[in-house]
């Protein structure tokens, strides 16, 4: 189901009772927070790093592993997993737990229509309108051009709007004195206190423009140094929404099928 422009699936946790998990493919694991790893028992290995939108950066987190994680008739063993831990403090809403198919090894289809996951091996060379090109490297990314600069963008499901990096904003010729609305945004890693709303950006993705388009800017640094490349941007729930949307790890490709 969709809930605050999320995908949300039930999935059991070592044979418990099925919860709540964010289908969020700009994680790079499944994600539990420190409750439930408390009530379950998953008992933290070591430490990591993870990365992503807010002012903390780089975000220390505790690595374990469940026994089981049980999605539909899917039942998967010894998955690795995030703990939440320490939490973040200070934001509007609870941290939940995530988890994302490629992550789990598998390719997957969000049907927004008929709200629908399907995931599997391999998926089916199903009608498509688009279809992009796919790099997965940690995370899966799609090019797209921003004012004509060709830039990488990741396909976040977790993610509401569509986005540009700090990094990438600075590269525009944009005139002295363009509008830069201040935003409040929070992601992963906290509140991000740089963020701000820029109007009339030109985007495409293949054959899909976004023309005079208003983008949110995000400072991705960490999340960039972390991949070990420049991330240009992330599209999240506001471009992805409008399609039939096939993560293809098979071929590589992103399908876009417009929803009637």
């Amino acid at each position: 189901r969709l809930v605050n422009e999320k995908v949300v699936v039930r999935a059991k946790v070592n044979d418990a009772s099925a919860q709540d998990f964010v289908v969020d493919t700009g994680w790079e694991n499944t994600v539990i927070t420190r409750t439930t790893a408390q009530k379950l028992g998953i008992t933290p290995v070591t430490y990591t790093l993870s990365a992503g939108v807010g002012g903390v950066g780089l975000r220390g987190l505790q690595l374990a592993r469940i026994d089981s994680l049980e999605l539909g008739s899917l039942k998967l063993r010894n998955v690795p997993c995030l703990i939440k831990n320490p939490p973040l403090q200070d934001i509007p809403v609870k941290e939940t737990e995530g988890l994302s198919p490629l992550a789990l090894g598998y390719s997957m289809i969000i049907d927004y229509k008929t709200h629908k996951l399907t995931f599997g091996k391999h998926l089916p060379d199903e009608a498509r309108d688009f279809e992009l090109p796919m790099r997965v490297h940690r995370l899966a990314t799609v090019r797209g051009t921003v004012d004509g600069r060709q830039v990488n963008f990741v396909i976040d499901t977790g993610g509401e709007v569509i986005s540009i990096s700090s990094a990438t904003a600075s590269t525009l010729a944009k005139p002295e004195g363009s509008r830069r609305i201040a935003l409040k945004v929070y992601g992963t890693s906290g509140w991000d206190p740089d963020a701000f709303l820029m109007p009339g950006v030109d985007l495409m993705f293949d054959a899909i423009p976004y023309k005079n388009f208003p983008v949110v800017v995000l400072n991705l640094n960490a999340p960039s140094a972390l991949l070990g490349f420049q991330l240009g941007g992330i599209v999240g729930h506001k471009f992805l929404s409008k399609y039939r949307v096939a993560i293809d790890m098979d071929r590589s490709v992103l399908r876009l099928k417009v929803i009637s």
